[in-house]
């Protein structure tokens, strides 16, 4: 368990340098993961990201989904993971 407890703190912790970038740096970021994916999951992929966005804004205008701030929630992470690795 530990293992995947420290892969999910480097994941955290990649997203947390790559919200320091410039603001194109981001950008070019997704691009290449987004293109590192199998194109033929690629639709797929999309109309479960397009259901998924589409349930959480029908929730967030409903008042049933709980918004928070991404960088703090990244700080909270990284808190509580940090003496798990």
């Amino acid at each position: 368990m530990g293992s995947v407890t420290c892969l999910i703190m480097d994941n955290v912790i990649l997203a947390n340098e790559a919200l320091k970038l410039p603001a194109w740096g981001p950008a070019q970021l997704i691009d290449a993961l987004w293109h590192s994916l199998d194109p033929a999951e690629q639709p797929s992929i999309d109309q479960a990201w397009l259901a998924e966005s589409r349930d959480r804004l029908e929730a967030h205008r409903q008042g049933k989904l709980k918004t928070l701030d991404g960088e703090e929630s990244l700080r909270g992470s990284l808190t509580g993971l940090s003496t798990q690795c």
